[in-house]
């Protein structure tokens, strides 16, 4: 037994090795071809001497192995992706020269297209985070829009965010809050609950605020808010006493009417008691608290009517069914009238201070008539045939904004061609609808811009998903001329990581003329800012 055991283990043994053998397989080595290290030795922790400066100054930075590479004229060397010129090498260092297109960020040593990233240098110019501005920590979500109170220096800002300076850890902010000159809260304004979702924007009619989005309850209502709610200047919401069928008294919104089927986005006041909304909903709805019927007792009823994407209300929450509104079509489940169709397609808006509104979006026809993604309206709603957009673009408009001052049009989105002329990206137009031809616009790289907004100085504004604009490194920020040229001096800053939703022209705490932006970003000129930050122009 032995013996056979031994052999057993024998013949085993030689399988294995055999088995070793025919699986073994000689592979090539992966980095046989790879380029050899550098060599270059720098700290990206170091400051660099001086750590701050503007476009000419000489800055230097300690490093060593890069004589060869100077001497061999195969060393460069960025800022934030600008070449640079270098002054001097030595075993210990290097000292270059800030270029006129420089805007802060990571410095780099470049060999033969090989990087080696060198330390943060922050570039000077003439855009600044304004540090008068208390709220640094921001908000917890979007921030979209900032709503001035008149005859004070206080501010609404709304959005999708429920803690706005960390003052959601004491009470509620649900995506509304009234805000002091300097960012901090105002404790004061009386939202209660606030809105159970994303609030876009609120206009003034009369002594009331309107706020709109996508919202059904806001404060203590739940039950009669749809998209939109009429509230008092303290926040509370405007509420009324009612009778229902069984006698019973109900507080409910004194605004009876709203939208479903989609969100509001924008809302216009219309003299003191009239306000115009818009979005993607489909219908109008307003409510019935006291149905003479034993089967309803007590029951809110619902009454929906065929309303598109557009409609004018009044102060009270009725329907204005003299507005873009066709009273002898048949509307819904049979009942008498119906809005115009609108668009045939998602839609934004704009109004300008004349009352007309700029229709945009994605969408070949409005009311039954070719349109190319863009109309204006009259104040009657009818197409505004004084602006003439002719095919208009041949992509979808993300974004456009109005200057009154120029009296002109910004417009950004996915197109390359407006009216049959070449306009990559971007556009600006005079108010009859025909392309501003002093402006060009100049080369995106690395994405499209989705905001463009004209200040009041002419200086436009810009941000989106880019790398960079006409040539220039400019991660998701850049200010261009009425030209359409990146404007000297404003180009400084670091990267804006995220989108901005608007722009506020207002005044540091020190007289400044700054800039409030919003939206869902998460960084400004590299340095954390939750989705608001204010900025000065020099």
């Amino acid at each position: 037994m032995k013996l056979k055991y031994t052999g057993l283990l024998i013949v085993l043994a030689g399988l294995l090795v055999s088995s070793c053998k025919k699986q073994t397989t000689v592979f090539n080595d992966p980095y046989a071809n790879a380029k050899a290290p550098l060599g270059i030795i720098t700290d990206p922790q170091q400051i660099p001497v001086p750590a701050s400066g503007a476009a000419g100054i000489q800055v230097s930075i300690t490093a060593t192995g890069l004589v060869d590479y100077f001497k061999a004229g195969r060393l460069k060397f960025l800022f934030n992706g600008s070449e640079a010129h270098i002054d001097e090498v030595t075993a210990t260092g290097i000292k270059v020269i800030v270029p006129a297109k420089a805007s802060t960020g990571v410095t780099a040593f470049v060999v033969d297209g090989q990087l080696v990233f060198g330390p943060i240098f922050t570039v000077i110019g003439k855009v600044n985070i304004d540090p008068t501005f208390v709220n640094i920590v921001g908000a917890d979500n979007t921030v979209r829009q900032a709503f001035p109170i008149p005859l004070t220096t206080q501010l609404m800002l709304m959005g999708n965010f429920q803690n706005y300076a960390n003052a959601g850890t004491v009470v509620r902010t649900n995506r509304i809050v009234r805000t002091f000159a300097d960012g901090s809260w105002d404790r004061s304004f009386l939202s209660g609950k606030g809105a159970d979702a994303y609030v876009y924007s609120m206009a003034q009619v009369g002594p009331y605020y309107y706020i709109v989005g996508d919202f059904s309850s806001y404060a203590q209502q739940s039950g009669g808010v749809s998209k939109i709610a009429k509230i008092q200047t303290s926040g509370i919401i405007d509420t009324t006493a009612v009778t229902t069928y069984t006698l019973k008294t109900r507080f409910v919104p004194t605004f009876n009417g709203g939208v479903t089927g989609g969100g509001i986005h924008a809302i216009y006041p219309v003299g003191t008691n009239k306000m115009i909304i818009s979005g993607g909903f489909t219908y109008y709805v307003s409510r019935r608290y006291d149905q003479n019927s034993y089967n309803a007792k007590d029951s809110t009823i619902i009454d929906s009517v065929d309303v598109r994407q557009l409609a004018r209300l009044n102060d009270d929450g009725t329907l204005d069914r003299t507005w873009r509104f066709d009273q002898a079509a048949v509307g819904y489940k049979g009942l008498p009238g119906k809005s115009l169709p609108g668009a045939n397609g998602p839609i934004n808006t704009l109004q300008d201070p004349s009352g007309k509104i700029l229709v945009y979006g994605q969408f070949t026809k409005f009311d039954n008539v070719t349109a190319g993604n863009i109309i204006r309206l009259n104040t009657d709603g009818t197409i505004d045939q004084t602006f003439n957009a002719g095919s208009g673009t041949d992509a979808s408009i993300i974004r456009i904004e109005y200057n009154a001052t120029l009296n002109k049009y910004i417009a950004v989105g996915a197109f390359n061609n407006y009216n049959g002329k070449a306009s990559q990206y971007m556009v600006q137009l005079n108010y009859d609808g025909s392309v501003d031809a002093g402006f060009t616009p100049k080369v995106f790289d690395g994405g499209i811009p989705y905001y463009a907004k004209i200040l009041s100085d002419g200086l436009i504004v810009l941000n989106g998903y880019f790398k960079s604009y006409d040539g220039v490194i400019r991660n998701g920020f850049a200010i261009i001329n009425q030209t359409g040229a990146l404007q000297d001096g404003y180009n400084t800053t670091g990267n804006l990581t995220g989108l901005i939703g608007d722009t506020y022209e207002t005044r540091s705490a020190d007289n400044k003329r700054a800039l409030l932006i919003m939206g869902s970003f998460s960084s400004f000129d590299g340095k954390i800012r939750n989705n608001i930050v204010r900025v000065t122009l020099e």
